[in-house]
């Protein structure tokens, strides 16, 4: 199955906020990261679920030049896959390899590609 997420990824471990609830700080997702995260959801609602994983290779193209994690953008996509019910978990024990890699600077066309190959 291949995936093809458009735009800019954001870094879910460096897009969080603090709010108080019951006086007790709480850390969640920022506005950013929860908006990308919504979108991205509709885009791969029906892809349809895999169920026995060989392994997922992620391959990044970013709008311009600046500096990025790719381990911090591969958690958001697994967070999304998983969420939107293509994988069941993103553990080693469902996805025993994840293979990441950036594809270069693509200013018209940033994206993510991702490709779940099944055993």
């Amino acid at each position: 199955m291949e995936i093809t997420l458009k735009g800019r990824i954001p870094s879910k471990k460096n897009q969080k906020q603090i709010i108080y609830r019951n006086g007790k700080p709480l850390i969640i997702s920022s506005k950013k990261h929860k908006e990308w995260h919504t979108e991205q959801m509709w885009m791969v609602k029906g892809k349809g679920k895999v169920e026995e994983v060989k392994n997922i290779d992620i391959t990044l193209y970013a709008p311009d030049k600046r500096k990025g994690d790719l381990t911090n953008k591969a958690e958001s996509i697994m967070d999304l896959l998983v969420d939107a019910g293509i994988i069941e978990d993103d553990n080693w024990m469902i996805v025993p390899n994840v293979f990441l890699r950036f594809g270069g600077v693509d200013k018209e066309n940033p994206r993510a590609v991702i490709t779940i190959n099944k055993k």
